[in-house]
């Protein structure tokens, strides 16, 4: 009998305060809801937003730039579980490296060898702003973990945008003195048939509020203390961000 493909999506980027624990949180919210049975682990240490708002539903906390802790990276494969989802601090790429590799940030084929080992099928899901270091965080990960072995979703956080192709200019290329720059990675990206979606924006008073009272996003809808118009506001939010998962539904263990 064939074994299961187990998922471990990985949520990265190179650059800090992109969104990456916003968008962890929404999807062990997804998986919550649509009853995923998943591992979740918060590798930032125990200041990780992840683990501080969903350590009930049983989300592990480690930091993955402690050499004696970053091998549990690698050893969460050891699951009976379907998925398995960590987010990662920035600079991850490197502390990946030097589970079994040279630690340089460039070289990964004993890690991903160690995960076709053991069957496992490594989502690599990356948070861009509208800043160059996350676009660069996209093709310095794709350098590295490459395309054959891992499937890629490139996730812009519409948080500050308000047209997405001029919010985005290193994303998606622009012209400089007539001649077309940057965009190489979303082109690389997309060729080798990576998804790209959007995370939509929430008002930032709102946002303030969900993360100061530690709220996850479904319990806003019924909380007392978000007004009627706040809870509308993530009501809508939530359906938002539900549909734009759609295109990378398989890549993120929802189908």
């Amino acid at each position: 009998m064939k074994q299961a493909v187990k998922r471990l999506v990985l949520i990265v980027s190179g650059k800090g305060g992109v969104g990456k624990t916003t968008f962890a949180r929404l999807l062990v919210d997804t998986y919550h809801t649509r009853k995923i049975q998943a591992s979740l682990f918060d590798a930032d240490g125990q200041v990780g937003g992840l683990a501080r708002t969903y350590q009930d539903l049983g989300v592990l906390f480690y930091d993955l730039r402690q050499e004696r802790e970053r091998d549990t990276l690698l050893n969460s494969v050891d699951t009976d579980k379907a998925v398995i989802l960590h987010d990662l601090p920035g600079g991850s790429r490197f502390e990946i490296s030097k589970i079994i590799d040279t630690g340089d940030g460039k070289s990964v084929e004993g890690f991903l060898t160690a995960l076709t080992e053991n069957h496992v099928r490594l989502t690599l899901v990356h948070l861009l702003d509208h800043e160059i270091e996350s676009a660069q965080s996209v093709g310095q990960y794709l350098e590295t973990f490459g395309t054959d072995l891992v499937d890629h979703v490139a996730v812009l956080n519409l948080r500050e945008s308000r047209d997405l192709r001029n919010d985005f200019p290193y994303w998606y290329g622009h012209e400089v003195s007539g001649q077309r720059r940057y965009g190489k990675a979303r082109e690389r990206l997309l060729s080798a048939g990576g998804v790209e979606i959007t995370m939509p924006g929430l008002h930032a008073a709102t946002r303030a509020k969900v993360n100061a009272l530690n709220l996850r996003y479904a319990q806003c809808l019924k909380h007392p203390d978000l007004t009627i118009t706040e809870r509308s506001a993530v009501s809508r939010f939530l359906r938002d961000f539900h549909k734009s998962l759609i295109p990378a539904a398989t890549f993120l263990g929802l189908e």
